[in-house]
């Protein structure tokens, strides 16, 4: 597939799919999924090969991926392995007040959301938003258009851990 069919296909340009091929731009969570389906492929397949059977990612390390193209986007770790037969991906989120508010995003598979501290507000497009504080969580399809943002003054801290569907 040509990059050009490609960035058609991701609703991103060429430039930018040439520019991620080479290492001189990082691409976003929403993005790399987009790319991925356009591919036939799970973002999964995308990443660097981490599949051994076991990982461990130790407090405050991981690789960190972003949420958005901007500069203030939102920035998770990964805290899980991926690559052939894994089937879940693992994100620690740290949003700030100045983050920007993550894009629609939507995949196949499934997500669960817990919210260690602080509060956020899930929305789904065409429904009410539901708003979590620490200890609450949610299981949803991912096929649902949804994004999150902050709510209030203070940071929160959540895990999302999604299924990656294949």
């Amino acid at each position: 597939m040509s990059i050009v069919e490609l960035a058609r296909r991701s609703g991103v340009s060429g430039p930018f799919i040439s520019q991620v091929e080479r290492g001189r731009s990082s691409i976003s969570i929403p993005t790399l999924y987009r790319v991925a389906e356009a591919l036939g492929t799970s973002p999964n397949q995308l990443l660097p090969d981490l599949s051994s059977p076991v990982l461990v990612t130790r407090a405050g390390h991981g690789p960190v991926m972003s949420s958005t193209s901007s500069a203030r986007s939102q920035r998770p770790r990964v805290l899980s392995r991926h690559g052939d037969g894994v089937l879940l991906q693992a994100f620690h989120y740290r949003i700030s007040t100045d983050d920007d508010v993550q894009e629609w995003f939507q995949h196949r598979g499934e997500d669960f959301v817990y919210v260690i501290s602080g509060s956020i507000e899930i929305e789904f497009q065409g429904r009410e938003p539901t708003q979590l504080t620490a200890g609450d969580s949610m299981h949803h399809d991912g096929d649902l258009p949804h994004r999150w943002r902050l709510v209030g003054d203070d940071s929160a801290e959540v895990i999302i851990v999604g299924q990656i569907a294949t």
